[in-house]
């Protein structure tokens, strides 16, 4: 199977309303080598850090609409497992990984670990690539439901730069509603 198709399909577009987001974080991801999908090997790497972005972009709404954030371990256990990985392949990665914590007994938590992980330096890789202003204004976009004549229904992430770059004073706006999301997004989206 094609990581990278199963990613922009199964995980992607769950919700095509952030497609977009996922798409632009993930295509610098991989242009700065952070996620690499055409390799064997990095199979597991690879969806776990998928499923971080989706945990990073489930804080954020949580934040702004107080909306519970779904994404968890869960999700990367059945993304695994549809590859046709096995929980012993997966604790076998989280192994080779020496700043996930590991329990022999609790495969949960073990993942749990590795999401949080994942987690954290996914948050940390966007923050390298991008200002938190940008990041605010990416996460706000592909979240929000913006109330006008039309639905924005963006085709790529040029079009939903293009419409942040044209609406940047009404997203700045929204920034000086929320500055304890802006200041979460700047001391490194711990979720």
């Amino acid at each position: 199977m094609n990581i990278e198709s199963y990613i922009c399909e199964a995980i992607f577009e769950e919700k095509e309303k952030h497609r977009c987001f996922y798409q632009l974080m993930w295509d610098n991801f991989k242009e700065d080598g952070f996620v690499i999908t055409d390799e064997d090997g990095y199979e597991i790497d690879a969806v776990i850090k998928a499923v971080a972005l989706q945990n990073l972009l489930g804080e954020f709404i949580y934040r702004i609409y107080d909306e519970v954030n779904e994404t968890g371990f869960e999700d990367l256990y059945e993304h695994i497992q549809n590859l046709g990985f096995t929980d012993d392949d997966l604790m076998e990665y989280c192994k080779e990984k020496e700043e996930i914590e590991v329990d022999e007994e609790d495969f949960e938590l073990t993942a749990k670990n590795a999401l949080d992980y994942t987690s954290e330096i996914t948050a940390d890789k966007m923050l390298e690539m991008f200002s938190p202003d940008d990041i605010f204004d990416y996460m706000f976009t592909a979240s929000y439901d913006f109330e006008q004549d039309f639905v924005f229904d963006f085709e790529d992430y040029e079009e939903m730069q293009a419409f942040i770059d044209t609406n940047q004073g009404q997203l700045d706006n929204y920034k000086s509603e929320y500055p304890s999301v802006l200041s979460w997004i700047e001391s490194g989206m711990i979720c």
